[in-house]
């Protein structure tokens, strides 16, 4: 499968300007400044590092306590980064709300304004570009949870966003799930950032950061960040 953005040059970079997040007395994030303008991002860190706390902020979800964050597509600098950015979570049941296919996939262009013709055309066509057109009348009842979660990512990816951010998308998945659902998403044409406990996915990523306690503790190349991590965690083991 080849997806692609058209014969359009998409060039989109994040600026974060010393984000900070509290919340509840408790520091989330802690004074990040990155520029992350790579093809594919990973994000690595023990649970409660604040990776997900990040992704909703550069989604717009949230906004920092401190600090600022620039959106630019194509060096234009975007003051709504929800309009350019979209998030698929965890649980696909948290995001997916209607009873079939082809309804849930046309919420998202409804809400951009997207007329019935053309609502129906773009759904058609993102199903053709996943080869997936045998599911537009299917019930979202009887997906299994890989399948949810491809729905997921097929609903974003029809809203024709610059960023695409993966939340832990293949927690408790099998692997042949998981390794089928990585092969969709390494071919998707957008800038992803994958957040993961999956750090095999993550080696053909251009970059990959280290979150820990809020803070970035190591931003380097796949091979470098993921072999400290891996030693980190086998040292840190607690049975």
């Amino acid at each position: 499968m080849k997806l692609k953005k058209g014969n359009r040059l998409i060039k989109p970079k994040l600026v974060l300007n010393e984000i900070s997040y509290a919340a509840f007395g408790k520091v989330i994030l802690e004074e990040l400044t990155l520029t992350l303008d790579e093809k594919s991002i990973g994000i690595i860190g023990r649970n409660g590092s604040g990776k997900s706390t990040l992704a909703k902020i550069l989604c717009g979800l949230i906004d920092p306590s401190k600090g600022k964050l620039e959106v630019h597509i194509n060096g234009k600098n975007r003051s709504h980064p929800n309009l350019k950015i979209g998030i698929v979570f965890q649980n696909p049941d948290h995001q997916i709300i209607f009873g079939t296919v082809e309804e849930e996939i046309g919420f998202g262009l409804k809400n951009l304004g997207y007329s019935k013709s053309e609502v129906k055309k773009k759904t058609a066509l993102t199903l053709q570009k996943f080869d997936k057109t045998n599911w537009i009348n299917l019930s979202t009842s009887t997906l299994s949870q890989g399948q949810r979660q491809l729905l997921c990512i097929m609903s974003v990816f029809a809203m024709d966003p610059a960023i695409i951010i993966l939340d832990e998308v293949f927690s408790g998945l099998d692997l042949p799930t998981t390794k089928a659902l990585d092969a969709y998403i390494k071919n998707l044409p957008q800038m992803i950032i994958h957040i993961t406990h999956s750090l095999s996915s993550l080696e053909k990523c251009n970059r990959v950061i280290w979150l820990d306690h809020g803070k970035v503790l190591l931003d380097g190349s796949p091979k470098s960040v993921l072999q400290e991590y891996s030693k980190h965690m086998l040292r840190n083991v607690n049975l």
